[in-house]
């Protein structure tokens, strides 16, 4: 799979988990515990990834977290 779509399928799969699991994600960031509250999410994220991009999970981590800070961020300011 060229670079580009691995690159746009990161960025979708992380847009969705994001979609479907905002409440937990904002619950897991304030608690840290985040890993341990999506961890059957983010497996299911990975291996979707995997499957149809290959093994390099690089993209999609880089993508994954950077969202994860940004709403970190976002969480920190509004408290």
């Amino acid at each position: 799979m060229a670079s580009t779509k691995a690159e746009r399928l990161a960025r979708t799969i992380v847009a969705d988990f994001f979609l479907y699991n905002q409440d937990k994600i904002d619950k897991g960031l304030l608690n840290d515990n985040l890993f341990e509250l999506l961890k059957g999410e983010i497996e299911d994220s990975v291996a979707f990834y995997k499957e149809n991009a290959g093994g390099n999970l690089t993209l999609f981590w880089d993508n994954l977290f950077n969202k994860l800070m940004q709403r970190e961020a976002k969480l920190l300011e509004s408290r």
